[in-house]
């Protein structure tokens, strides 16, 4: 009866020692490679969002919104980057937004979302109606069907300008 019970038990625990030994160590080679590709999207995503820019600064979050994963400045004053997390009706939303100096937005695009397909889109779609406004975001209206991630969207840009006007 022991060998029956200890025997089986003995062996899962040596294959899952095995196995979390291998997934550590195929953690361990790929981490580097894989943060390296992020960033080198994040930084590609970034000039998109100011083309002009030379070269972006990595800004402390200490005081902005909760919501604001990163903040840039540029180095020629172009403007400002901050990266949001907010959340609609299917989970996260990560939104990259660029202000300008004065206040206005360059440019806005979405990094990744959780929305459902279909139905969210045109909240996706609307981003470059939200190039030129300010602060008031006036114009921009929720898309019926879509309103709880067209708010998420709409509080995501709300949170960039907040934390424009806390770090200007």
């Amino acid at each position: 009866m022991k060998k029956d019970f200890v025997l089986p038990v003995i062996v899962l625990a040596v294959i899952c020692l095995v196995m979390s030994g291998a997934l550590a160590l195929i953690n361990h080679v790929t981490y580097p490679i894989v943060s390296e590709a992020a960033a080198e999207r994040a930084e590609l995503a970034m000039r998109e969002i100011i083309p002009g820019a030379d070269e972006f600064v990595l800004l402390s979050n200490e005081g902005l919104p909760e919501s604001i994963v990163e903040a840039y400045t540029t180095s020629n004053n172009t403007g400002f980057i901050f990266i949001v997390t907010t959340f609609g009706y299917g989970g996260e939303i990560t939104i990259i937004c660029g202000i300008d100096p004065q206040g206005l937005i360059i440019n806005t695009l979405t990094l990744s979302h959780t929305e459902t397909k279909g139905i969210s889109d045109p909240v996706f779609n609307m981003q470059p109606e939200y190039i030129g406004k300010d602060v008031s975001l006036a114009g921009i209206d929720a898309i019926s069907g879509a309103t709880i991630t067209s708010n998420a969207y709409k509080k995501g840009i709300s949170d960039a300008f907040l934390a424009f006007e806390i770090i200007k």
